[in-house]
This record gives C-alpha cells, structure tokens and sequence, in this order.
C-alpha cells in the first residue's frame, strides 16, 4: 500500500512539473518601470499603503517626483441586498470593490518663451488608458450575528481591495512588456 501512494505521488508530481504549472511569484516591473509617481489616493490610507507596498515588492521605485504617474481615478465600495427573507429582512448581499487607474509619462515637449526666459513644457503621454478593475464578493447576513457578519464584511472589502491591487500591478506588467515589444 504503501509503494503505490509513493508511486502515485511521484505520478502526480510528474503530471504537474510537465504541464507547466508553478506558482505565481510577485512580478518584477523594474525593466519597465522603474519609477513611478502616484496620484488620487493618499499614501497613508489602507489602499495608499498597500498599493505602494505591492509595487515595492514588484521592484519599482516610489516617489512623488517620478515622471511616470499612476493616477487612481476611483476607488468605490458598494454594497447591493441579493436575498430577502419572508420578513422582507435583507439575508444575502453582494459586495462590489472597483479600482480605476491610469499610466501616463511626463515627456519634454516644445519650449516655450515666457518674455525673456525659454521655458520647457512638459506633456502627459498616456502609456495606460483608464483601466477599470472591479472585484465581487457575496455574504449571509444574519441579524443574530451582527459583529461577526459586519467584521466578515470587513475581511472581504480588505480581500478585494488587494485582489485588485494585484491585478493593477498584473495588469501594468503586461501592457508595459507589451508596448516595449511594440518600440
């Protein structure tokens, strides 16, 4: 008994190391971007900490005099009843997190003269349109059970907030390795 479930691990190790499965590790953006500047959110929030912590991690330099800008544009949680009980009383709820951003690049564009002095203009260059990631989550609510269901509430608005910042930083990955290829 013992040799077979050895065997049929190896098997099934085997299976997984040829298809090509591994997990996902943290992206490296240094390559394409190794600086950048974030707008629309402040850095000390929930989502200002967490999202300047995942693009640390993704290697790329935060500060607040980069030329590449990451604009958040919106950042909404919304909350819809699903289910009603014969009472009318709302039982199950959807939870909605959406996370607009865009990517843009401050590039020098033509000079222009103020009386005596020449003065460089600099222009945004959209490397990222508006993106628009929304993440959803559904609950049972329970009226006897209000501090678990509301901190149950709270553990799944922080799960999607970071769900979508992992797609932000997936998903700039992806379009910057993209345009590079294209230049």
């Amino acid at each position: 008994m013992k040799k077979i479930s050895i065997t049929v691990l190896f098997l099934f190790s085997g299976f997984i190391i040829s298809c090509g499965f591994h997990l996902r590790s943290n992206q490296d953006l240094s390559a394409v971007l190794p600086e950048v500047q974030i707008q629309g959110v402040n850095k000390h929030s929930e989502l200002g900490r967490e999202l300047i912590n995942a693009l640390t991690a993704a290697e790329v330099n935060v500060s607040a005099e980069s030329d590449t800008v990451l604009t958040i544009t919106r950042n909404n949680v919304s909350k819809r009843v699903l289910s009603v009980d014969s009472a009318g009383h709302a039982n199950q709820y959807e939870l909605s997190y959406q996370l607009d951003f865009s990517l843009s690049e401050k590039v020098q564009g033509e000079s222009l003269k103020y009386g005596n002095k020449q003065r460089k203009n600099k222009q945004l260059v959209t490397l990222a349109p508006i993106q628009n990631l929304i993440e959803r989550r559904e609950y049972l609510f329970d009226a006897d059970l209000v501090l678990a269901k509301t901190d149950e509430e709270t553990r799944l608005n922080n799960d999607m907030r970071q769900a979508a910042i992992s797609q932000l930083v997936r998903r700039l990955h992806f379009i910057l390795k993209k345009n590079t290829k294209l230049n």
